[in-house]
């Protein structure tokens, strides 16, 4: 008999090693598919145009509340609050993946060859279409591994090549750094991918994993400056660490507009058919990319103007919907106010005008603090 409660005490410990290794396993796992979803063209193009237009301290201005704000996800969001934002803004996540699709593709289109573009646009959507989520963790793995390897292969790599100012003033800085941070302390809530990450993950610390992983994937990209050019020298391996990403980005936002998951929420005047509207957004994305690729400077201002728009979404349009619908601010009033504030974005985006920005951000401040008192009352009108 006490043999036998050996051999009990024995398995009861191999059985707990063996799940505390595959809950840290999949801690990690749910980390790196964070890192590897979250790394857009945005983080793979834009750290090369606030380096050129501000320097590094431009950089930082995007990778700490890139990096931060992403992180603090798994930390803040609790059951309650998710279902908060289901309730009030799930279609809006679900446009948040098509826009995400749609941006990926343009970038494709602009930047790759076009059958190259194409490629990644089908393995995307097949990716998305038929791999459950354990391929998807080891397909963030090899998409990790294989972007480092990218980097590397590169030259030599180094932060010391970042430059200390660029093209435009520093104080321009002042205007553009709180709309960045807007973008990044509040899209991350709207991510279906990172819903998916917490539902998933065995633990909040998989954020932390996505932190480190995706803060190092960053810098890896940056210091892929070169002094030389004023930007990044666009070889094999930089097109090949575009290609890897890119597909991974749009086959991890493909699923969540094929699943049905988020697609009963209350907000019903953005309700839609999700999975059909995945492959006309990339169709439509990718087609933008390849005018721009054929007609530089004729077609919208060219590649980068139309880079930059894009990231009104981000900046603006997104941050809005979650911040004033969070308070049950009506949708046509959102509208309004995104409206508004369009011309103050083209100003400070595209004319160098970064004080303009101030007004916006000003605008919505005020809008989220009005609001305050009437969602309270709505709350607990309806508990």
């Amino acid at each position: 008999m006490v043999f036998g409660k050996r051999r009990r005490a024995k398995a009861l410990r191999a059985f707990n090693a063996t799940m505390t290794n595959r809950t840290l396993a999949a801690t990690v796992g749910w980390g790196v598919f964070c890192a590897a979803s979250w790394t857009w063209c945005i983080g793979m193009f834009l750290p090369f145009v606030l380096l050129g237009q501000f320097g590094w301290p431009g950089f930082w201005a995007f990778f700490v509340p890139n990096v931060l704000g992403c992180a603090a996800f798994g930390y803040v969001m609790t059951p309650a609050r998710r279902e908060k934002i289901r309730q009030r803004c799930g279609s809006v996540c679900i446009w948040f993946s098509l826009a995400t699709l749609a941006y990926q593709a343009f970038f494709a289109g602009w930047m790759l060859s076009p059958p190259i573009a194409f490629g990644v646009v089908v393995v995307g959507i097949a990716a998305g279409r038929w791999i459950g989520d354990r391929g998807w963790l080891r397909l963030a793995f090899i998409a990790t591994a294989a972007s480092a390897g990218c980097i590397l292969w590169l030259g030599e790599p180094s932060l010391m090549n970042l430059p200390s100012h660029g093209t435009r003033p520093p104080e321009s800085l002042l205007g553009l750094a709180p709309i960045i941070a807007l973008g990044f302390l509040t899209c991350p809530y709207l991510d279906l991918t990172f819903h998916r990450a917490l539902e998933k993950s065995p633990s909040r610390h998989a954020f932390l994993v996505f932190g480190f992983v995706f803060g190092a994937t960053l810098l890896g990209i940056a210091s892929l400056w070169n002094p030389l050019t004023n930007g990044p020298t666009v070889t094999l391996a930089l097109g090949a660490l575009w290609t890897i990403q890119l597909t991974f980005t749009i086959g991890a936002h493909a699923r969540e507009g094929w699943s049905r998951r988020w697609n009963e929420p209350v907000d019903a005047p953005l309700r839609f058919r999700s999975g059909l509207a995945v492959v006309w957004v990339l169709l439509l994305g990718l087609t933008i990319g390849w005018l721009t690729r054929i007609a530089p400077s004729d077609w919208l201002g060219g590649g980068e103007a139309i880079y930059l728009r894009f990231l009104v979404l981000y900046g603006l349009v997104f941050p809005a919907f979650l911040l004033l619908r969070l308070r049950a601010v009506p949708v046509w009033m959102v509208w309004l106010t995104i409206v508004a504030c369009l011309p103050f974005y083209e100003m400070g985006f595209l004319q160098n005008r970064t004080e303009m920005l101030f007004v916006p951000i000003g605008l919505l401040c005020v809008l989220h603090i009005a609001s305050l008192d009437k969602a309270r009352w709505k709350d607990r009108a309806h508990p």
